[in-house]
């Protein structure tokens, strides 16, 4: 190799990354769509899963595991937090992105410009406990114009979910102990947790057969048709909302924003967790079917 075509290692270009951070894994359902817009990114995920649920702390405590994992991925060259975490992003946020000189998005702001966006008539929001009792989706849903909205916590979605039960009777009759009081003039439904778009087609079959409706199911990929009904219908189709294409669009306009843009690429991929790597990558495997490398045990403030 010629001389010229030699680079010192102390004045090669920093590979940046773009970081994902979630309480567990279903965050992995936001990289993934987001590495799928733009394959050659340089990626950290990191799960807090010691700590997991988010859902049960209080919001001091959330901000504060939020803050502790922040610091961590700055430290790994982080140069934008994406907080793919609905309970961690309705709380939390917002006073993150006042301690931290990096850019902090969560799932909140851009989810709910683009629902509002679609919507007719009345959005519902599905979300865990804690994400439908801070109120934030129905306040930032407001600010963007959409006055009728119909929350509903669906914990139990988390727990299936992570046990790969996603259809069948269970799923069923979960679906429908959550979903039998939505209103019939909702034509929106935000799925606010990222463990949720694992459930879409259990709740676009419930909702389908209680309204006797075509759902379809709206993310990076575009559109899905998930039901249709069999005796056919006049009202405009449910449409099912993930957060992925907000914080995609989110994540691509930071990279071309920045002049070194370049130093974003090459494809690399770290995956961090703070506890058990082992069953944090059997789980994982439940939110994403692309092939990740192998958790690394890290351990972050207060564990």
């Amino acid at each position: 190799m010629n001389s010229s075509q030699l680079v010192d290692p102390q004045f090669a270009p920093p590979q940046k990354r773009v970081a994902f951070f979630d309480s567990g894994q279903g965050g992995l359902t936001v990289w993934e769509s987001v590495v799928q817009k733009i394959p050659e990114l340089n990626t950290i995920y990191l799960g807090d899963n010691a700590r997991y649920p988010y859902g049960n702390k209080s919001a001091e405590t959330v901000t504060r595991y939020a803050s502790e994992a922040i610091m961590f991925l700055t430290a790994q060259s982080a140069e934008m937090i994406v907080v793919a975490c609905g309970t961690a992003s309705s709380v939390a946020v917002q006073k993150l992105q006042k301690i931290f000189r990096v850019p902090v998005i969560g799932i909140v702001e851009g989810f709910c410009a683009e629902a509002a966006q679609l919507s007719q008539s009345r959005i519902a929001v599905l979300g865990t406990r804690f994400t439908v009792a801070s109120q934030r989706f129905e306040h930032v849903l407001a600010q963007h114009g959409a006055q009728r909205v119909w929350q509903r916590a669906c914990p139990l979605f988390v727990s299936l979910v992570e046990e790969g039960i996603t259809s069948g009777s269970i799923a069923d009759s979960t679906c429908r102990l959550y979903l039998s009081d939505l209103p019939d003039d909702v034509d929106v439904v935000m799925l606010a947790c990222t463990h949720f778009p694992r459930f879409a087609g259990c709740i676009a079959k419930t909702l389908g057969e209680m309204k006797n409706r075509t759902v379809i199911f709206q993310s990076i990929g575009g559109e899905e048709l998930l039901y249709q009904p069999t005796s056919g219908s006049s009202e405009s189709p449910i449409c099912l909302l993930d957060t992925s294409t907000s914080i995609a669009n989110s994540v691509n306009d930071f990279i071309n924003s920045r002049p070194d843009k370049e130093n974003f690429t090459g494809g690399l991929c770290d995956i961090y967790c703070t506890d058990a790597p082992a069953r944090f990558a059997t789980v994982a495997g439940l939110f994403t079917d692309t092939t990740l490398p192998e958790p690394k045990l890290v351990s972050l403030g207060t564990l």
